[in-house]
């Protein structure tokens, strides 16, 4: 097993980051009044944004590389009884064999999660009319610190996802409003043209 997974998986299984089991901002804001539909969690560590969709009547395909995230979020959907609209499965979504199906979902959601390379994944399996809600953590724009491959520069993913020419329907930049995170964070809500 990969050091980096062995650490998640030490996490989970003290109980770390599981944050209650809360949803992280912006997603409950971003899917209020939409018919639920089929969403992904990528790298769903405990589960939480899974089950929050979940429990909103979502059909929900969560992703992790940490066996014992995926076991803690199915132990918690059982018992929250939600168990039946998530399909987990374990896998390395860094490997350069990991693919996404186009036009697949009506939501992606990736939080704290930083793989460069599954942003043109990500455009291509959100349905036309479908969303993509992240929030992920971005390097101090005092330059305090040495940047990390996990950070996003600043204004990384706004220029990003408006490259692609999707309607941004929230962007937020600056500090988390999460208990936990040191490092900033970059929030975006943004829908697919039909």
């Amino acid at each position: 097993m990969d050091e980096r997974l062995r650490k998640w998986d030490e996490k989970f299984a003290r109980g770390d980051e599981l944050h209650a089991f809360a949803p992280s901002m912006p997603l409950p804001d971003a899917i209020r009044g939409l018919a639920p539909g089929l969403a992904l969690d990528l790298a769903c560590g405990a589960g939480r944004h899974a089950i929050y969709l979940a429990e909103q009547g979502w059909r929900v395909q969560a992703l992790d590389g940490s066996r014992v995230g995926i076991d803690r979020m199915l132990d918690e959907a059982r018992r929250r009884g939600v168990e039946g609209r998530i399909e987990a499965r374990v896998g390395d979504l860094e490997s350069d064999s990991f693919t996404l199906e186009p036009d697949a979902f009506d939501l992606v959601c990736d939080f704290y999660f930083l793989h460069r390379p599954l942003f043109a994944q990500i455009r291509r399996a959100v349905r036309p009319g479908g969303l993509f809600v992240a929030a992920i953590h971005v390097e101090d724009a005092a330059g305090s610190e040495a940047p990390h491959s996990f950070l996003l520069a600043p204004g990384e993913l706004r220029a990003l996802v408006g490259g692609w020419g999707w309607e941004v329907v929230h962007a937020r930049e600056g500090a988390s409003s999460e208990t936990g995170h040191r490092h900033a964070t970059a929030e975006i809500v943004a829908r697919r043209p039909r």
